[in-house]
């Protein structure tokens, strides 16, 4: 009954896209080709598809060959324009996300930051002309237009199922889908290779290569008091999506769950607000847990005894590709040969 109430909202919304996307293509609205090599890592809706580690994956795979540039608009930061993220930064100058890439590939690799991407892109060039720019979250951002498109959709929630905003969680319609060089579907779980040919097929009228990927879980890593054992978690995020994260927990260990919104801008409040939730529980193999784009806002506001009194750990996360091999080779063939 609540989606046909919002079906003229949703055809609205259609709309408006759907026209924006054809001046666009008709070159009415102008895109600017960014010069030399980049890859822009989209999706076709809201919500967490896994765009920060496919970040992750890219870079950590060309950055040792290529030099290497990040891109993000830098969502929830306090500052607005171009700026290069660096060592004084913390999550409100430039974003939870552009943060984290800085903490693990500075200084191999630069990250920036502006809402405005033709402005960033023609001064990231000045910086180093020579660069292969990875864009984070640009699909939609048309006023640009990268030379290799991913775009990514989770497994439990393909965009062929869904439907426009305010109905479903689609930004723009199925056939934007059109646009990208390959599709990824991320946060599968054990899939036979069967299992993996029958969804292909239903992206054949696309004509894209279709890709499986698994988010692989990393041991937990102790920011605060270590316990010698674990049994269950608390665990504490600001991302969209929690599902799979949670479902993997639930494997092996109890889990109660603190979620704030996506890109949540923690405060001390917050942090006493956890440690209150902590300790109702009053075990001693309980620990609290939270993702790497959670910590780098946390990690500041917890003070010398929050870290001698809680046992806080962070879950570090990677992607897995099913068909690496193939994945690997199409991404290093397009920067080499571009």
């Amino acid at each position: 009954m609540r989606k046909i109430g919002l079906l003229p909202f949703t055809i609205l919304y259609w709309l408006i896209t759907h026209t924006r996307n054809i001046l666009f293509d008709v070159g009415i609205l102008k895109s600017y080709l960014i010069p030399g090599k980049s890859i822009s890592v989209g999706n076709l809706s809201v919500g967490g598809t896994g765009k920060t580690p496919m970040v992750n994956y890219l870079t950590n795979l060309i950055q040792n060959d290529h030099a290497v540039q990040i891109l993000s608009r830098g969502y929830g930061r306090k500052t607005t324009g171009f700026r290069q993220v660096n060592s004084m930064d913390d999550a409100r100058s430039v974003g939870d996300e552009p943060l984290t890439y800085f903490q693990k590939f500075a200084p191999k690799t630069e990250v920036f930051v502006c809402e405005k991407r033709q402005v960033a892109i023609l001064k990231m060039k000045e910086l180093n002309p020579n660069s292969t720019i990875i864009l984070d979250d640009a699909f939609q951002h048309r006023y640009v237009k990268p030379g290799f498109q991913l775009i990514l959709t989770p497994f439990h929630e393909q965009f062929l199922n869904d439907c426009h905003l305010p109905s479903g969680n689609l930004r723009e319609s199925k056939e934007g889908a059109n646009r990208a060089d390959a599709i990824v579907v991320t946060k599968c779980p054990n899939l036979t290779k069967e299992e993996m040919d029958s969804h292909r097929k239903r992206y054949a009228s696309y004509e894209k290569p279709v890709f499986f990927s698994q988010i692989d879980y990393a041991e937990f890593q102790a920011i605060g008091q270590a316990i010698p054992s674990m049994k269950s978690i608390l665990l504490v995020t600001g991302i969209s999506s929690t599902t799979s994260l949670k479902n993997h927990l639930l494997e092996s260990y109890e889990v109660e769950e603190l979620k704030f919104g996506d890109h949540h801008p923690f405060t001390l409040g917050n942090i006493e607000e956890i440690h209150r939730k902590f300790d109702t529980f009053a075990s001693k193999e309980m620990a609290i847990v939270t993702t790497e784009k959670d910590l780098v806002k946390i990690q500041g506001l917890l003070s010398e005894t929050d870290r001698q009194t809680y046992p806080w750990y962070v879950l570090p996360i990677t992607v897995k590709m099913e068909d690496e091999e193939a994945f690997n080779s199409m991404i290093k063939d397009y920067v080499r040969n571009n």
